[in-house]
C-alpha cells in the first residue's frame, strides 16, 4: 500500500509539469506558420556575383535550348548549372557557385538565380 500512495504523487507532478511546458511548443508552432521573408539577390545587395548571375540576367526572357546552355556556360566559365522546369523536384540545398535557372512550360528563361 505504501507504494502505491508514493506514485500517485509522483505522476500527477509529471503530468503538470508537461501541462506547463506546453505554452513554448505553442509559441514555436505559432512562429512557423508565418509565411518566410523571401532572401534578397546577391545582385541587388551590391555583393560578389558568386555564380554569374548577372551574364544570365541577360538571357531572361528568351527561349532557352541547349545551344544557349552552351554558350552561357562559356560566359560565366563554370558549368554549375541546374535548370529549374515546372514541376521539377529539387533539393534545397543551397550553393553559392551554382546558377539556378528557372524555365516555363514552353522553355523561356524566366529568371535566374545563385543557389
Amino acid at each position: 500500500m505504501i507504494i502505491r500512495f508514493r506514485l500517485v504523487p509522483r505522476l500527477t507532478l509529471c503530468a503538470a509539469a508537461f501541462c506547463l511546458d506546453a505554452g513554448p511548443v505553442l509559441a514555436a508552432v505559432k512562429d512557423m506558420a508565418q509565411r518566410p521573408i523571401p532572401p534578397v539577390a546577391r545582385t541587388e545587395a551590391g555583393l560578389v556575383d558568386t555564380c554569374g548571375q548577372r551574364s544570365a540576367q541577360k538571357l531572361v526572357g528568351a527561349m532557352f535550348s541547349p545551344q544557349s546552355q552552351a554558350a552561357l556556360i562559356k560566359t560565366i566559365g563554370h558549368d554549375r548549372i541546374r535548370v529549374i522546369r515546372p514541376g521539377a523536384i529539387i533539393t534545397q540545398d543551397r550553393r553559392e557557385n551554382r546558377l539556378n535557372l528557372i524555365v516555363d512550360d514552353a522553355g523561356r528563361l524566366m529568371a535566374a538565380r545563385c543557389g
